[in-house]
C-alpha cells in the first residue's frame, strides 16, 4: 500500500511538531517537577574580613567587638523548628546579647558560648534569606586581651538536625 505525498507530509510536520511541544514542555516543567529546597546553612560570613569596632548600644559599650546584627545570615526554605543554636568554637571568645525592649536595650546573656535564637527574631526574605532583625544585637569579642589582627573566629549554626559553619577574619581597621 503506497501513501500519498500529501498523507506523507502531514505524518512529518505532525511528528516535527510533536517532538518539538515534548521537549518545550520538558524544559518547562522539569524544574517544577524536580524542585528541592533551599538547603539551610550560613550564607555569610563564610571567612571574610569584619573589621572591629568600639561599639556602644544605649548603656553597654564593647571595645574590638563585631555586631554579628549585621554580618549574619542564614539560608533554608525547610521548617526544623523555633530556634536556632549558634556555637562559638574559640574558646577565648565570648557572644552578649543586646536586645531593644520598647523603651532601652537590655543585656540579656553576658559572655557566653552558645547562644539559642529563636525563629522569630530572623527576618526572612522571598529567596530565603534570614537576616538578624535591627532590635537583636549578637555581640562577638574576645573575652580576655586583644584580638591578633586578622585572628579567625569560627562558629557553627544548628536548625534542628542540620548544623553549617561560619567564620570571619577579625581585623582592625586601617588608620
Amino acid at each position: 500500500m503506497r501513501i500519498s505525498y500529501e498523507t506523507e507530509s502531514a505524518i512529518k510536520i505532525l511528528s516535527a511538531v510533536v517532538i518539538i511541544a515534548v521537549v518545550v514542555l520538558y524544559y518547562l516543567l522539569a524544574p517544577i517537577v524536580t524542585h528541592k529546597p533551599v538547603p539551610y546553612g550560613v550564607a555569610a560570613p563564610k571567612g571574610q574580613i569584619i573589621l572591629l569596632e568600639n561599639i556602644t548600644i544605649g548603656k553597654y559599650s564593647w571595645e574590638n567587638a563585631v555586631d554579628l546584627q549585621k554580618y549574619l545570615i542564614l539560608k533554608g526554605s525547610e521548617d526544623y523548628g523555633d530556634s536556632v543554636t549558634l556555637k562559638l568554637q574559640n574558646p577565648d571568645w565570648c557572644l552578649d546579647i543586646v536586645i531593644w525592649e520598647g523603651q532601652k536595650y537590655v543585656r540579656t546573656e553576658e559572655c557566653i558560648r552558645e547562644l539559642v535564637i529563636p525563629k522569630y527574631l530572623f527576618a526572612i526574605s522571598s529567596a530565603f534569606y534570614w537576616y538578624v532583625e535591627s532590635g537583636y544585637h549578637i555581640i562577638v569579642y574576645k573575652r580576655e586581651g586583644t584580638p591578633e589582627n586578622y585572628e579567625l573566629v569560627n562558629f557553627t549554626v544548628t536548625y534542628g538536625e542540620e548544623t553549617d559553619w561560619g567564620a570571619f577574619k577579625a581585623a582592625y581597621p586601617r588608620d
